[in-house]
């Protein structure tokens, strides 16, 4: 029956109740004039009513006014006052009292200090014109009291250091993740990035490192919770795998932006009034269990920091404080570990698939070259195959005519050799440029690009091309052959092509090896700048019939897979490109 009839107190009176036994008077006035100052306010003391139960404290047509007069009893020192039902932009508090709002647990909450000497004891609160359901309700309490069985008190030495180390911590894990951003230009990083620089904006306000500005607190909510889901969709690429949640998505990101605009307009925000917060964050938890089900594995680094969030989240709204700790101090932090190793593995899977399409476009570039490549070697075997056929007839005749002896055999049969071995080598040539090789070796430049020349004799010979190679000072290189061969190749056919195309009468290309590059310069007439500016985008191509990734993929080749430079400028009478293979030889 006792507990019965306080419920009823604390409900129908909450000046009255137990919990309010330091305020003397809650009451509340309601005028037109949204106009009036603290000064005139204070004149309309008697004008203040106390609060009706069940009364809702504003409305669309009027400005309230709360009058707080606190027990002449009470002493002096820092006070801890927990309300909830209305809120506040201006108060009659003094600079010197410190007031300090901040968030605990399902109440808001603002501190201050009293000094009874020189303090008033009546002050008044002028509420934001936002209408809210709940039953008006203010506590007061020494603050000291509150927190007695805190390890960290909010104004302790310790728990600043402990909140600085952890924010310092999610600045760095945002910044971390902005910087992979400028460098790999996937949207996650960033877009996670927004949301935990947010984050840090809203614990500033919840722990009350910052005194609490309602507007701010709800727009830095509303900004992290619309980058959380961009985050969303972009790391679990629902828009591809989950297009049906992809849609509910982009609805939630047009229901924050409309409600950060009434926000601005109306000062408060229909999310966080209807509580959507947790129903998306359960669509979340559905997307990315869906989305590790489909064999997406940085999905369960995100369930479980986004897990450990929403716990910290529970814990601290329905249980509280944990040994004098916040739950929700902690969650934010693990959560960031969590989702970081979660980038960063799908960042792997980015990089590694990159590399397979890097190499499927290497090998596409040499399919698109093997058929002048077969016809090379048809040239080429063509003397020895004739050469073969002229032997083995005169050692018919011979045979006819009883003069085949063993020394007119063994000659006849090293010429023959001498043939076939030829033709095996340009078959070894041919089929080592071919091999998928991935594993590094130290070769000479000099041999690597004769062998190259080997496979393109037969199209220079047909097109009456000349070419000189200057080698003022070989090359040693430990780095992938064959991936060099294919950048020479790109370059003679290049070139070999424009000649062509241009009907350039004498064709030359001089390539130069000194200690630390080789170039390829050609005669035919260079290229356009606004095309050279353009010539390293994949399938860009000036040539009717071609693929377009011949020099896309020989930039991505030298500089990403062997670790030099290659440069492309007009000189005299065409173009020059140029290896640079510094960084391998400072690297061996």
């Amino acid at each position: 029956m006792k507990k019965i009839l306080w419920v009823v107190l604390l409900v129908f009176s909450p000046l009255f109740s137990e919990n309010n036994i330091d305020i003397e008077k809650f009451m509340v006035y309601k005028t037109m004039d949204s106009s009036l100052t603290l000064e005139e306010i204070k004149e309309k003391e008697h004008l203040f009513t106390p609060i009706p139960k069940k009364n809702t404290l504003i409305s669309s047509k009027t400005t309230s006014w709360i009058q707080i007069a606190l027990n002449k009893d009470i002493p002096s020192g820092k006070y801890f006052v927990s309300y909830d039902g209305f809120e506040f932009d201006t108060s009659s508090f003094t600079i010197e009292q410190k007031l300090t709002k901040y968030l605990t647990n399902k109440l808001k909450v603002y501190s201050f200090e009293y000094d009874k000497k020189k303090d008033s004891q009546i002050y008044y609160l002028k509420l934001t014109n936002v209408k809210y359901s709940k039953q008006p309700y203010l506590k007061i309490e020494l603050f000291n009291n509150y927190y007695k069985t805190s390890i960290f008190k909010p104004d302790s030495k310790e728990f600043y250091l402990l909140f600085g180390i952890i924010v310092g911590f999610m600045f760095m894990v945002s910044t971390y993740n902005l910087a992979i951003f400028y460098f790999h230009h996937d949207n996650s990083f960033f877009y996670y990035s927004m949301m935990q620089f947010f984050m840090i904006g809203i614990m500033i306000y919840q722990f009350g490192i910052s005194s609490l500005d309602t507007f701010l607190y709800n727009a830095a909510t509303l900004i992290s919770s619309l980058f959380a889901t961009l985050f969303m969709r972009s790391f679990l690429d629902t828009t591809k795998y989950l297009p049906i949640l992809n849609k509910v998505l982009i609805l939630y990101i047009i229901l924050l932006l409309l409600d950060f605009i009434h926000l601005s307009i109306r000062g408060y925000s229909i999310v966080s009034h209807l509580r959507l917060y947790s129903l998306f964050g359960f669509i979340y938890f559905l997307i990315g269990f869906l989305r590790l089900k489909q064999g997406f594995h940085p999905a369960k680094f995100f369930l479980v920091g986004w897990s450990l969030l929403v716990i910290s989240l529970f814990l601290t709204e329905h249980v509280g404080d944990i040994y004098g700790i916040t739950p929700f101090l902690f969650g934010p932090p693990l959560e960031a570990i969590l989702l970081s190793l979660a980038l960063a593995h799908r960042l792997k899977l980015i990089l590694d698939e990159k590399k397979e399409q890097q190499e499927l476009l290497v090998h596409q570039s040499k399919l698109a070259s093997m058929g002048e490549m077969i016809g090379n070697i048809a040239h080429q075997w063509k003397q020895p195959l004739t050469y073969l056929s002229y032997n083995f007839m005169n050692l018919r005749e011979a045979q006819k005519r009883n003069l085949l002896d063993n020394t007119y055999l063994n000659k006849k049969l090293d010429k023959a050799n001498a043939q076939l071995e030829f033709m095996s080598h340009t078959l070894d040539n041919f089929k080592d440029f071919y091999l998928p090789n991935k594993e590094k070796k130290l070769f000479s430049i000099k041999k690597a690009t004769y062998e190259t020349l080997e496979i393109m004799t037969y199209q220079f010979e047909q097109h009456n091309i000349e070419v000189a190679i200057d080698v003022r000072e070989d090359i040693k290189l430990f780095s992938y052959k064959n991936e060099y061969k294919q950048v020479l190749l790109n370059l003679l056919t290049n070139a070999k092509d424009i000649f062509i195309q241009r009907k350039i009468s004498s064709p030359q290309i001089i390539i130069t090896i000194n200690k630390d590059f080789i170039s390829v310069l050609d005669n035919a007439g260079g290229i356009e700048n606004e095309i050279i500016k353009h010539i390293y985008k994949p399938y860009f191509t000036t040539k009717e019939g071609n693929s377009g990734i011949g020099l896309y993929m020989s930039k991505m080749i030298i500089e990403k897979d062997m670790d030099a430079l290659l440069k492309v400028k007009n000189f005299r009478e065409g173009a020059l490109f140029t290896i640079y293979f510094n960084k391998i030889k400072e690297s061996t």
